[in-house]
């Protein structure tokens, strides 16, 4: 049997358990099934249990995002918290995403993103964006010079072995806010790692080859993962 992505698998669940919901909700707004209070009383679950599902996935950040709302908009169902003492905290989220947004050092040109798990050759520059949501990207560039990648409350793979770097050298911004990034690294080049950490994890295992051509990776963990790799 072919193998069928994991992430594609979760998807599948979220996209069934979505459909379900709303042919539920469909049902009681045209009275063919009353829930009445049964819904107005305990619909976060849907989020709770989404969250449970992106959590069996790389998606592990969105998932956990949308369990903690879940579980919050349960607790003032259930008159145990009230809105008044949860919105006392609710700034924290702005302000940890825009010192994510501060923190972008140099930004790349834009060239070309794409959806799903497409491989992309732009040329020699790309961005990708992973905004509560997980993606897979591999990058074929036979001149590759810059590339921004963030990850937002996402989860992103990113593979450039097959790529190949200019000979002047290239430079990679990559932001994980509450997000992850695994980032996969073509075996002959040199790797100069410059990622800052803000209650994060920054990690750099891959092999660097001396006298290749240079690949930069700067850019900031917030609340997130980098990792890189060959």
């Amino acid at each position: 049997m072919p193998h069928v992505p994991h992430s594609k698998v979760n998807s599948l669940w979220v996209g069934l358990f979505l459909i379900v919901v709303g042919v539920l909700f469909l049902s009681d707004s045209f009275q063919i099934i009353s829930f009445g209070r049964l819904i107005s009383r305990w619909w976060p679950l849907i989020l709770i249990t989404i969250g449970i599902i992106q959590l069996n996935g790389r998606d592990r950040s969105g998932g956990l995002f949308l369990l903690i709302i879940g579980v919050l908009f349960l607790l003032t169902q259930l008159h145990i918290l009230s809105w008044g003492q949860i919105w006392r905290f609710w700034p924290v989220v702005l302000i940890v995403i825009g010192v994510g947004m501060l923190l972008k050092r140099t930004p790349s040109k834009k060239s070309s993103s794409t959806a799903g798990f497409s491989d992309i050759d732009s040329g020699n520059t790309f961005e990708i964006n992973s905004v509560f949501s997980n993606s897979e990207r591999q990058i074929t560039s036979q001149q590759l010079r810059s590339g921004e990648i963030n990850a937002v409350f996402g989860s992103l793979r990113v593979d450039l072995r097959q790529a190949k770097i200019a000979p002047q050298g290239c430079t990679l911004t990559t932001d994980a806010v509450f997000g992850t990034i695994d980032l996969f690294l073509p075996p002959d080049i040199n790797v100069n790692f410059q990622v800052s950490q803000f209650l994060g994890h920054a990690e750099n295992r891959s092999k660097s080859s001396a006298g290749s051509p240079t690949i930069t990776i700067q850019g900031d963990a917030v609340f997130g993962n980098i990792r890189v790799a060959n």
